[in-house]
Parts: structure tokens; sequence; C-alpha cells
């Protein structure tokens, strides 16, 4: 008969490796097909809501693959708010779709720069993620 296992480890054995116990920053760490981007708040409405509106702005451009919310959010000095999101498949269509419904709700974008740990909003203003606020749920 056979050890009995933890629901822990049993999920670390199906997945093959130990279950990280720290979150990190989407979009600090590179994934292979999967792009990150943030988006800005402005209405403050449930971003489950924002979310939907935004990706779901007419004409539909993906062909391939999805988008979901990464569970991050970020606050800026200045107290402006970004969320997190990532799409895979049809890399380009996405981020073009995120662009379409992001201008179209008057939301800002912004990613992040790996190499200087920051995130950098579409009109060029940076934060280093240091002197932000960030918050997983």
């Amino acid at each position: 008969m056979g050890k009995i296992l933890s629901k822990e480890e049993l999920l670390e054995h199906v997945l093959g490796g130990p279950i990280p116990k720290e979150r990190r920053v989407p979009g600090t760490y590179l994934v292979e097909g999967r792009e990150y981007r943030y988006v800005s708040n402005k209405s403050q409405v449930k971003f489950g809501k924002l979310f939907h509106e935004i990706f779901n702005v007419p004409p539909s451009i993906p062909q391939a693959g999805g988008a979901l919310i990464e569970g991050c959010k970020i606050t800026l000095p200045n107290g402006d708010i970004f969320e997190a999101v990532s799409y895979k498949g049809d890399i380009e269509g996405w981020r073009q779709q995120l662009e379409q419904g992001a201008k179209a709700l008057n939301e800002e974008l912004a990613r992040i720069d790996i190499d200087s740990d920051s995130i950098v909003l579409n009109d060029t203003r940076s934060f280093r993620l240091t002197d932000c606020i960030i918050d997983f749920y």
C-alpha cells in the first residue's frame, strides 16, 4: 500500500514539480506564447465587467486563443490603478482588440519593462515597481 498524499503533494505530483509559494508580478517574467498588459480602470467598475467590455468592442479581431484577468493590481504613486490581463494564441489580434477596446472606453494601457523593473504607460510615463503598491487577488 502506497503513501497517502496530501492535496498539495498530489497537485505537485500531477504538475511535475513544486508549487510556487510566492506570486510574481505578471509581465516581470517571460512566458512563451503569452503577452501581459495592464489596463487602467478610470470608471472604477468591477474589473471583470471592464475586461468583458474592452474585449468585446466590435469588430472582433482575434482569430484564436483567449484572454484572461491575471489577478494583479498595481497602484501607481499618483494613485492611478492598473490591472493585469494576458492573452495567448493570436497575440497580435488580441493586442489589437485590447487597444481598440481601451481606446473606445477611454482607458489607458501599460506594460512591464523587465530591464528597468518598471511599469510603462502608453504615453511613455514609467514608474519603478518598487514605488508602486502591488496587490494580488
